[in-house]
């Protein structure tokens, strides 16, 4: 996540789906920001002129964007503006180019800041860190051992992260952004069912919008499981025109 990010249509997205999920709910929440230097190498974070396309969404979100956007683009005013009900925010500054110590010593603040938490939220800037196989079509999730290899490696999250976070929620939702190794929807099926080979009871939604990208529900309750699927269903169908649920 950086601080130029804030209020795109992507954040729109992510709190409108989380406004519906979450508003009412009595569950604690930990939102790990994965905070990362703003970057000025391309016009990311520019999709602002959004809002005829969301109308009649989320009134008071589109309420609130629309303020930030006009008076205080940041993610600080985000949390400020209270969109999610018994939510902390870890933003702790990640480096932009860092040794596998350091990410380890960052990362052990966040799980420790997350504890006892129901609901964790991870916002890495590009999602999680993969490897894309052209010629066996798979996508691999990388863990610790592959930092040395991988550049900006603040902007992802690792698999062993992915694993000790899931270890202390309830439910784990982590965002992830699609690039261009294969289709979106394909590279969503080929992680979901990574994801489920390991943690089971698993499901994904698409953000359709601009630039694509997936929130994958990593869930261990039954009763929790069932509870997501049917709101996420029922979230599918009302805004079928920016959202796609994978199962």
């Amino acid at each position: 996540m950086q601080d130029r990010y804030a209020a795109d249509i992507g954040d729109f997205g992510k709190f409108q789906l989380l406004r519906y999920l979450f508003l009412d709910s009595s569950f604690l929440i930990s939102q790990l920001w994965f905070m990362y230097p703003d970057e000025t190498h391309n016009s990311d974070g520019r999709y602002i002129n959004y809002f005829e396309k969301v109308k009649g969404f989320d009134k008071d979100l589109e309420d609130s964007f629309k303020y930030i956007i006009e008076n205080r683009r940041e993610v600080k005013a985000l949390e400020d503006a209270r969109l999610i009900n018994n939510t902390s925010y870890f933003r702790d500054i990640l480096e932009k180019d860092c040794n596998l110590e350091y990410r380890k010593n960052w990362f052990l603040k966040a799980y420790e800041f997350s504890k006892n938490k129901q609901i964790i939220l991870t916002d890495s800037d590009n999602g999680i860190a993969t490897r894309c196989d052209r010629v066996k079509k798979d996508i691999e999730i990388l863990s610790y051992n592959s930092l040395e290899k991988k550049s900006k490696s603040g902007k992802y999250i690792f698999l062993d992260e992915i694993e000790m976070l899931f270890d202390i929620s309830e439910t784990l939702i982590v965002y992830h952004h699609l690039n261009r190794c294969f289709s979106h929807d394909e590279q969503i099926e080929i992680l979901l069912q990574d994801f489920k080979n390991r943690f089971k009871k698993v499901l994904a939604i698409k953000h359709k919008p601009y630039s694509p990208r997936v929130y994958f529900f990593l869930v261990k309750e039954e009763k929790h499981y069932n509870m997501f699927l049917s709101r996420l269903k029922e979230f599918e169908e009302n805004y079928a025109i920016h959202w796609k649920l994978f199962l």
